[in-house]
Formats: C-alpha cells, structure tokens, sequence
C-alpha cells in the first residue's frame, strides 16, 4: 500500500468527526420528527419559548435530551449545544450517530436488513461531511462573493434527507476525486457507440453533427474519427458519447463487456475540455467554456434514494418534452417580464443495453448505464451585472453562526423584508404562474433553482432539472401532443396544489422561515404573511384565473405531510423495484399561510 493513499482518512481527525457526527444526530431528530417517526416526550418549556424533550431509545438504561424552539411545519430548531446522550445516566459524547439509528431500531420499527444498508449510507455521509469540515469552510461573507462553481462546493446536501450524501458505489479516492464538495476538474472521456445500439435526439433546430463539432471541436472529431477508422470500422455509423471515469472502471467494463469486445463499443479519447461536478455528482460544468452544454452523465451509485443512472426511455424524450415546454411558455407575457428561465436539455444520446433490456420489469438500474444529456448553459442567459448561485446557498450557515442571506442583506444596503420581498417576487410569481395558467408541475426545490442575482439582491430565477420532474394535470394531459400522452406522469387534480404546499412551503420555506427567524431575526410569522401577500398579489395580475386559485387553494387550513426519510427507513427499505421510490404520505401539516390570512383578518 501506498503511504500516500493514507491522506484518506485525514477527514478522520477526532474533533471533526465529533462536530459532523452532532450535526448528523441532530438533523436526524428534527426531520424524524417532522415525519411523525421520532415523537419524544415534552419535559418542559421555558419563558424564551425553548420545548425541552427526552427522547427514549430500545435501552431504558439509554435516552437523549435536547431543546428546541418550534417553527411553522412542524420544525423544531434544535440547540445543538443543549443535545446529550445519556447512558446510565452519565453524560456520554455525541459523537456516533450510526448508534442512534441501532439504538431506536425497535422504537422506530425498522428492519435489520434495512438498518444495515441505513448505517452503510450514514457512515458514507458522515465521511463526506468531514470531509467538507476537515478541507475547510467559507465564511458567509467569503461566500457571497464567491462565483457559482465555489458555491455549489460548499452545499451540505439535500436538507430534507438525513442520508444526503449516501453515495454507495464510491469509496474515499472517489470522494476525493469526484465528489462537488472535492473540487476537482476532470476531463470526460469519449467513446464510440454503435448506431444499432445507441440513438441520438435532439431538438428540430440541432444538426448532429454541427453540435458534435460546437462541442469537441474539427480536431478532436477527426481524432475520434480516425480510431474508428484504424480499428477498420465505419465512422458514419457510430455515435460519441462522454463517459465518466468511474461509470467506465465499476459499470461500463464489466456489464458492457460483450459489446466492448465486439466493437459495439470503442474507448476513443479524453476530451480537451476541463469540468467540474455540480451539487447532483453527474451533472458537469465546462470550466474551459462555460458557455457551452452542461454535461449530464450516468453514474450509477445509490445516493439519496435512487440509482443514479440514465433511463434512455427518458433520454429518448427529453429534447422533445424540453421543445413542448418551451413552446408553451414562449407567448407568456407575464412569465417573460418574471425573467425566468428554463434550461433545455437539448441533446442526448442513450445506448441500451442489450440483455437487460430484453428482461421484463428488471430493476430499472440495470437499463441506465450509458447515456448523456447536454443541458443548456445558464451562463447565456445572464445580463451584465448579473451572478448566479444555487439556490440552495441560501440556507447555509458558517462556522461562526453566520448565515449567507444575512451576509447578502449586509452586503445589498436594504432591509431584511425588502430582500426577502424581492425574493419571493423573484422565485414564486413565475412557478405560480407555471402552475396555474400552464397546469404542469415539477420541483423547484434549491439544487434544482439558480438564483440571479444583481448587487447581492435576487432579480429572478433559472431553472434546471424540470424535463424528469414535470407531471402533469388534466388540463395540460389534454393539451399533450399525442407522442408525449403515455410518456410524462400525470396526477390527479386533487393533489395538484402538493406541489406548491408540500414541494415549496414544506421542501424550501420550511428551512428558509427558520433561516430568517434564527439568523438574521425576522421573525418567521413575517415571512409567511410575506409568502402570502405575494400569492395574493399573483392572484391580483391574473384574475382571470380565479376558478383555478379556487380549485387549487393554496390557503386551505392543513394539507398532506409528504415524507421521504419514511420511505427508505420503513416502506421501500433497499428493495429493488422497476421505478424509482416515491414519498410517503402521513397525516397533514398546518398551513402557515393560511395562518398568516387568519392573523392579517384578526389584525384588521
């Protein structure tokens, strides 16, 4: 063994190990009980409105204490200096949280086979978070004036789950190589597929071989062109397409073998161009160009739930289901005066596997091993002036206790209300808008939204990710050109507004209320009634849709609770299944703006 390949485990340095392992434990409390999975008992409150709790375990010699603050949804903001374990009743260190999960096991009512797969995901993520620690993080400050690429290597994670950086199929050299928070830039390497096996969309306006010769340039095409033509195989009929290193090393090889050998498949070269991973791992920025095509491959590592490969059935649609979107918001004057923008995933190439294809209702990881999307670069829609951040960012909280929305209200020179005002104008009008004059859906949650930003103030928003999330209602099912009718989901109208409510209040402002009340002290009450003057005044510039703001009420009194840690803890487990596992729902949350309404009519 290499003395150097020890660097590894300086992520494991005691008092990172113990700061990350604190964090884990206390952001496993608070979303577990959100999700109606951890209910413990209340011991107490204080004048300043802290709760304090215990929480029992499978043990009675072994229960945990905390205090916590209570936020809209169902959200307890924990002190973390006030959390202890206790075991025999001694103060033990909280620095193991792969045994709080084996501890409540039975409380919790999870199975051992699931459990075991739980804490592989939850060591993975406690490496990753030290690994964040150990490198080092940017103040508030430092980030607010960071470009977007430094940005989106600094993000902790999904907020929503406890196992965000799960990522089974990496191990520590591939956290250091390939993981956003490692920062390092690779270059894709190419291969030739066989056009019998692999097909390549695109948009109407895209000539296939224009865009291969905008994205690798005369030199490398002809490069690429003359391997094939050295192995005496015919350039015309293969198809390029990028391939990461690790799909290549731990997939590609080993379950594409047979076509390898049969040229089906033929390792060209690496590309000239440098990138580097955003928040998603498989989702590439060309820091050589950043003007041209973010570059969307397979990797086929379980993290956050799913499989992180690419289905070509949906590759296969997605230029198309991008050209129907687009087309349908293009004459939407008000969408247009939002600014908002959404990304086309304008070419993909998706090469299917010749065995498991052919097996009925096999998992659907097996289908998704080698495929591309190029996604539009969001750096073409940008005005002088202008920056961009993942949205995200905006519930990060240095080292010292600062939050990066403070940073940006300090930096801006306005209020607190006026920043989040141009906030919620920016972010909210145009997916409000999207959703009930254009009736389709998808999840605008912070990895998946850009900010824009002017003078540290957000001025509108930049959308990524929508082809695979948009589902659709009656009404758009039935506006659907014919060859999309049976390919996007579709939903019943009764849960339509979930996608708001829960996807929205529950999945954003839920972290972002507490955002604002804890670090930069405007009180979430004001933040909701703030989200509810501006549905109100949405609901003004469009009256003509006030059927629909009555069918799909966005103030209704509760509305479903929608869980995903649930789903993996108890319902799906580490299954394997033909579609990717869908959220769980339990009971309902309180609407807060529908709290807000009610205290503006009191106040009146």
């Amino acid at each position: 063994m290499n003395y150097n390949q020890f660097n590894h485990i300086k992520p494991l340095q005691k008092a990172v190990w113990d700061k990350v392992n604190l964090n884990y434990i206390a952001k496993a409390i608070v979303e577990l009980m959100h999700e109606k999975l951890a209910e413990p008992e209340i011991t107490g409150t204080d004048e300043s409105g802290l709760t304090y709790f215990r929480l029992n375990t499978d043990h009675q010699n072994i229960y945990y204490t905390f205090s916590a603050g209570y936020r809209a949804l169902d959200y307890w903001h924990i002190q973390k200096a006030s959390l202890r374990k206790y075991v025999d009743e001694i103060a033990v260190p909280l620095d193991n949280a792969p045994a709080f999960f084996t501890e409540t096991q039975q409380t919790f009512g999870v199975k051992s086979f699931t459990m075991a797969h739980f804490v592989e995901e939850t060591l993975n993520t406690l490496y990753a978070d030290a690994f964040i620690h150990e490198k080092g993080r940017l103040t508030a400050d430092q980030l607010a004036d960071a470009d977007y690429q430094t940005i989106e290597h600094q993000m902790d994670g999904h907020p929503w789950a406890t196992i965000n950086k799960g990522r089974i199929g990496f191990n520590h050299t591939d956290q250091g190589k390939y993981a956003p928070e490692a920062g390092q830039s690779i270059q894709l390497a190419w291969l030739g597929v066989h056009r019998s096996r692999a097909d390549f969309k695109s948009l109407a306006s895209i000539e296939m071989a224009a865009f291969y010769k905008d994205e690798l340039g005369f030199e490398q095409i002809n490069q690429f062109n003359e391997i094939l033509s050295g192995k005496n195989l015919n350039p015309d009929d293969y198809l390029f397409i990028p391939v990461h290193e690790w799909q290549w090393n731990n997939k590609i090889v080993l379950q594409l073998a047979h076509d390898i050998a049969n040229q089906y498949i033929v390792p060209l070269a690496l590309g000239n161009d440098q990138y580097m991973c955003q928040q998603s791992i498989r989702t590439f920025f060309n820091i050589s160009h950043p003007h041209k095509h973010y570059v969307k491959t397979a990797i086929s590592i379980l993290n956050t739930s799913i499989f992180r490969g690419l289905s070509p059935k949906k590759l296969a649609i997605a230029p198309r289901v991008t050209q129907w979107a687009k087309d349908m918001l293009e004459g939407d004057i008000y969408l247009k005066n939002t600014g908002v923008v959404l990304l086309g995933e304008v070419a993909t190439a998706a090469y299917t596997h010749p065995q498991y294809s052919t097996i009925p209702q096999s998992p659907y990881q097996y289908q998704e091993f080698l495929g591309v999307i190029w996604r539009e670069s969001a750096e073409n829609y940008l005005q002088p002036g202008e920056k961009m951040m993942t949205m995200a960012s905006l519930l990060y909280v240095d080292d010292h206790g600062k939050s990066l929305v403070g940073a940006m209200i300090e930096k801006s020179g306005i209020a607190p209300d006026e920043w989040l005002k141009a906030y919620l104008k920016a972010y909210l009008k145009p997916i409000l808008r999207i959703f009930y004059k254009h009736a389709f859906f998808f999840s605008p949650h912070g990895e998946n939204t850009i900010l824009v930003m002017k003078d540290y103030i957000p001025q509108r928003i930049i959308i990524k990710d929508f082809v695979e999330e948009i589902v659709l209602t009656e009404e758009s099912k039935a506006k659907l050109p014919e060859d999309l009718v049976h390919v996007l989901r579709e939903i019943e109208d009764e849960l339509a507004p979930l996608f708001i409510l829960s996807g929205v209040f529950d999945a954003v402002f839920r972290y972002l209320s507490n955002i604002f009340h804890s670090y930069v002290g405007l009180n979430e009450e004001y933040f909701w009634k703030n989200v509810a003057n501006v549905i109100i005044e949405f609901q003004e510039e469009n009256p003509e849709m006030a059927a629909k703001f009555e069918k799909f009420d966005l103030f209704i009194p509760e509305f479903t609770r929608v869980c995903i840690n649930r789903v993996r803890l108890l319902t799906h487990g580490y299954s394997e299944s033909t579609d990717v596992p869908v959220p769980e729902f339990i009971g309902t949350l309180v609407n807060p703006v529908a709290l807000a309404m009610q205290d503006s009519v009191q106040t009146v």
